[in-house]
């Protein structure tokens, strides 16, 4: 059981309360190691962290799940993206529910995509709704929303996101297809703020390149380099930029995923551990970029609990 179970139950900061986190994050960090050596060949340091793995790690122990979980929540995030950069970044919604029900397919447009609030990639992009098996759909996302998402990969902040079920417009450029995905991974340190970014093709599943923040090509993977060129610096980039900054300005790493529609920037969502921090990087440069980017705030109460002290997750 997690301790978002338990803690209703139990006064947070109790000896109690102490004691169950702190059994839970040994479990979780027996757990984690045995991932972590399976998905990247070592043993990583999580309480000394160099790398950007093993910083993921960390923040998966000793972070801030509840403040973490407002941030992933597909549908509470959107307040959150509202009152930092403006409700114009927001992609229209046309609902959000607890349970799906038949009926609730009746006033949407043609054209939609169904989420998931509390996990990733659980989603469906519906191109006509004339086609699509309606009682299915809800059947599937009411199913999800009794899953958790957190468990496999250890991200407690998952844990703490009320399911609901978002449906919202579905984006789509000038001459209808899907844009380009461009996930801002953004660090704020000493030296002020820094990103590297990458931008993913809506045409297949994991083609793109990464690319810094001076726009050199840091790897490249099924695309050619025209097709970069072309997509990489849209006219509004500097607004991208301002937008994936001031969403990340409270935290020293936090994934920014954006896209860039008719001259207009889009949220998509926020990250807090990309790829459960067990992505092995495609090459050895960026992964010197990342490593070097994150300084780990480590000291700062809001962002993750003491690893001496173990304390309860603060609400939000």
């Amino acid at each position: 059981m997690d301790c978002a179970a338990l803690y209703p139950a139990l006064k947070v900061g109790s000896p109690v309360a102490r004691i169950a986190e702190k059994l839970i994050v040994r479990a979780q960090r027996w757990r984690i190691r045995q991932q972590f050596k399976a998905k990247l060949g070592y043993s990583g340091n999580f309480e000394n962290p160099k790398t950007y793995q093993e910083k993921i790690q960390f923040r998966k122990l000793y972070g801030n799940h509840a403040l973490y979980a407002l941030l992933t929540d597909k549908f509470r995030a959107r307040e959150y993206v509202a009152a930092k950069v403006g409700a114009q970044h927001l992609i229209p919604l046309f609902g959000a529910y607890d349970r799906l029900r038949e009926s609730d397919f009746d006033p949407l447009p043609n054209q939609f995509i169904v989420k998931a609030n509390h996990g990733c990639k659980w989603n469906r992009v519906v191109l006509d709704k004339s086609t699509l098996d309606v009682r299915a759909t809800a059947r599937y996302f009411n199913k999800l929303c009794r899953r958790r998402y957190g468990w496999r990969g250890c991200e407690r902040h998952y844990n703490f996101i009320r399911p609901k079920i978002v449906i919202e417009q579905l984006l789509r450029d000038e001459s209808g297809n899907a844009p380009w995905d461009f996930n801002f991974h953004c660090f704020h340190g000493p030296d002020g703020f820094k990103y590297d970014y990458t931008i993913e093709s809506p045409a297949q599943s994991g083609a793109g390149a990464a690319i810094s923040s001076d726009g050199e090509l840091l790897f490249i993977d099924r695309v050619s380099e025209q097709e970069v060129a072309a997509v990489a610096r849209p006219a509004n980039f500097d607004t991208m930029v301002s937008v994936a900054k001031a969403l990340s300005a409270d935290f020293d790493f936090m994934r920014v995923d954006l896209y860039s529609v008719s001259g207009q920037v889009y949220f998509g969502e926020l990250t807090c551990t990309p790829r459960r921090g067990y992505g092995v990087m495609p090459s050895k440069k960026l992964q010197k970029v990342r490593d070097a980017m994150w300084h780990l705030d480590p000291d700062n109460p809001r962002l993750y609990r003491s690893p001496r002290g173990h304390i309860a997750p603060r609400a939000v």
